[in-house]
């Protein structure tokens, strides 16, 4: 059971992801979201890209906001939106060329970068610290 300030609290959390105030009275059972920010496997490849309708999931607040964390939101990825992943996009994203170190581990060589790590990590690592 949702109480008042847990419900207060899911208004803010929702207004501040661009959702309507009204959203927690009136949501509807199943809605359709879509992907802003890519969905990666476990090797760092994009299983689901940019723009991936994601049809009848359940439309209750609190699956919503875990949702738009992830990058799921309920309007399609454009050139005008401003969430942090379309922004984040829309900037160059520097290359990053893999040094090989020791024991398959490779280094990022981004200046000031001192990541180190397997290979399947360096994609994850390229696309959440350099954007």
């Amino acid at each position: 059971m949702v109480q008042y300030k847990d419900r207060r609290e899911m208004r803010q959390e929702l207004a501040s992801s661009g959702y309507s105030m009204e959203y927690l009275d009136e949501w509807q059972p199943k809605t359709t979201l879509y992907r802003h920010a890519p969905g990666m496997t476990v090797n760092g490849d994009i299983a689901f890209p940019v723009g991936t309708e994601v049809p009848n999931v359940p439309g209750n607040p609190d699956y919503v906001i875990r949702k738009s964390k992830i990058g799921m939101l309920p309007y399609p990825p454009s050139d005008a939106c401003t969430c942090r992943w379309c922004s984040g996009r829309t900037q160059s994203t520097p290359e990053v060329i893999p040094v090989e170190v020791s024991d398959g581990l490779v280094a990022c060589e981004v200046d000031g970068c001192d990541w180190r790590g397997k290979k399947p990590t360096l994609r994850t690592h390229r696309y959440r610290k350099h954007k």
